[in-house]
């Protein structure tokens, strides 16, 4: 499946910038991790970036997925199938990759996500680099 950081990442790898190719593989893999999360769980999501709203309550995956890396941050809002807001997640590229999600809504669902699917995998890539 074609991502949004695709690209970017044969880029790196074509330039011979390993670290920059690990950063990017990590923050598609936390990206990757999260849409599914939110997917499985029976959101529908929509993608904002810098450029303004990029995908509106999808449950396309590839289309969610796509939409992701094109600025250089981007929030993911997560609602119900009847419309009602259940959180939100900010990522933010460049940092170290494990720690593409900066910062998310404060209730149990956003909570339940990051603490079984986001942190156990963020902490597994820290430690892997």
């Amino acid at each position: 499946m074609k991502t949004g950081f695709d690209s970017a990442i044969n880029a790196a790898e074509d330039r011979g910038e390993r670290a920059l190719a690990r950063r990017l593989k990590a923050e598609k893999r936390m990206s990757v991790a999260l849409v599914t999360a939110c997917l499985k769980r029976g959101f529908v999501i929509s993608v904002f970036g810098r450029r303004g709203l990029a995908v509106k309550r999808s449950e396309n995956k590839a289309e969610i997925l796509a939409a992701l890396f094109s600025t250089a941050e981007d929030v993911i809002v997560i609602r119900t199938e009847d419309g009602v807001k259940a959180g939100w997640f900010q990522l933010i590229y460049g940092n170290d990759g494990h720690d593409v999600v900066s910062d998310y809504s404060a209730n149990d669902t956003c909570e339940a996500i990051w603490n079984e699917v986001l942190r156990p995998l963020s902490d597994k890539i820290e430690m892997a680099a």
